[in-house]
Order: structure tokens, then C-alpha cells, then sequence
């Protein structure tokens, strides 16, 4: 078993751009072919910048707030409630072009 109580791990910043914040629930060995199990919260004007992951889907679910979700160079309007997966090798951005935070939970599968 493993407990974690959210609301006392510390904030990192996300490997994409330090400034936006992230709490990590699981990590990369905790369960097999998860990398990553977490929240993060945008704040307005943050972004992260296009990127791929070869050996990795992510997937995100919008808790609070509004984002765009660019995926291979088409904008997707996300906002509480929408999950989006992205595959491996698909290019991806977020960017949080509104006026209030964005929440969201996210995890990352390992393919290889």
C-alpha cells in the first residue's frame, strides 16, 4: 500500500516551464508503466511549450478553468470536465490564454 496525502507535498514546477506548479502523487516505479500521476495549476498568461514524449501517452483531465490544448497544431479548447489524451510522438502545447487559473489532474503511461 501506499498513502499519500496530497496536501502535504511540495510543489514543484513542471519540467516544461519551472514556473507552473505541480504536485506529484505516483512516480516513475510505483506502479508499473506510470511515470507520472499529479495535479498542476496554470496560472493566466503561463504556458508550456511544444514538445513530444516518443515512449509516452499522457492523459489530462480539466478540473477547473479553461486552457488550449494545441496537439499537432490544432487548437482544442479545453475546459472543466474534458479529458484529452495524448498519444506518443504527437507534438503538444498548453496554454492559458484566459483570465483564471487552470486545474488539472494528468498521469503519463509508459510505452517501452
Amino acid at each position: 500500500m501506499k498513502l499519500v496525502h496530497t496536501n502535504k507535498l511540495t510543489e514543484l514546477g513542471v519540467s516544461h516551464n519551472s514556473e507552473i506548479k505541480k504536485k506529484v502523487f505516483l512516480e516513475k516505479g510505483d506502479v508499473p508503466n506510470i511515470m507520472m500521476f499529479g495535479s498542476a495549476i496554470f496560472k493566466p498568461g503561463q504556458f508550456v511549450e511544444e514538445h513530444k514524449h516518443d515512449t509516452m501517452y499522457e492523459v489530462f483531465y480539466i478540473q477547473k478553468g479553461k486552457i488550449d490544448f494545441i496537439v499537432n497544431g490544432e487548437t482544442n479548447i479545453l475546459i472543466a470536465g474534458d479529458c484529452i489524451t495524448v498519444e506518443q510522438g504527437e507534438l503538444h502545447s498548453q496554454h492559458n490564454n484566459y483570465s483564471g487559473d487552470v486545474e488539472w489532474i494528468y498521469f503519463g503511461v509508459a510505452t517501452d
